[in-house]
């Protein structure tokens, strides 16, 4: 795992050059994508895939449950930004007339077969201050599964379907961006000490083959 230091243009071009590439190379490639603070990015690194992005396909890494459309939905915010998948095969988690845990299942299912028929999967994640990756708090039901490859729980703020730690282990690649002051003390600990994944849920990049977070505070290579 390597742990930048650099400005978040640095990461989301290293994050496009790193698609492109691949892209380019004929891979069938995975690429998850998260909500909230880097939704920004995903629209970004979207725009430079255009018109070499038939091989690829998109998944959120997590969602927040709700109908198709509901306000606070990961998927309807990338909308709003100006997600535009193009040519692109771009996989909804939500679906109508399916509840929490049958909403998880439909994941779990689109994960299995994706990675199947992909031949390289990279994971774009933020990381919360409590040291959160895609929809896996610390403590919660999704931090302690162990065997599906996604999790449908309710959270304090929303009921939540993610990728889970099983599915993650299956990645390839992963870029994890941890920008403002409020992520240098799970940074730090990230660097410097071995915590349960059920405590530091981001602990899970360090067995991944190749994962680089980037952020403005720390730099160190593990």
């Amino acid at each position: 795992m390597q742990i930048i230091q650099a400005p978040i243009e640095t990461a989301r071009q290293a994050l496009a050059d790193n698609l492109r590439q691949l892209l380019a190379d004929d891979k069938k490639v995975l690429w998850l994508v998260p909500g909230g603070s880097n939704i920004e990015v995903v629209v970004w690194v979207m725009n430079q895939l255009h018109g070499i992005e038939t091989q690829l396909t998109i998944m959120l890494t997590d969602e927040r449950y709700g109908p198709v459309g509901h306000k606070d939905s990961n998927w309807l915010q990338l909308a709003w930004a100006g997600f535009e998948p193009g040519q692109a095969n771009a996989i909804p988690t939500l679906l109508d007339g399916l509840d929490l845990a049958q909403t998880a299942g439909y994941l779990a299912t689109q994960l299995q077969r994706t990675l199947e028929q992909t031949d390289i999967s990279v994971g774009f994640f933020g990381m919360g201050a409590d040291g959160h990756i895609a929809g896996i708090l610390p403590g919660t039901v999704a931090a302690s599964e162990s065997q599906g490859l996604a999790c449908g729980y309710h959270s304090e703020q929303f009921d939540r379907t993610t990728m889970t730690f099983p599915a993650v282990k299956n990645l390839d690649i992963a870029y994890c961006l941890a920008y403002g002051r409020a992520k240098k003390q799970p940074l730090s600990a990230l660097m410097s000490t071995n915590l349960p994944l059920a405590e530091q849920p981001v602990q899970i990049l360090k067995v991944i083959p190749t994962s680089y977070v980037y952020n403005d505070q720390i730099r160190s290579d593990i």
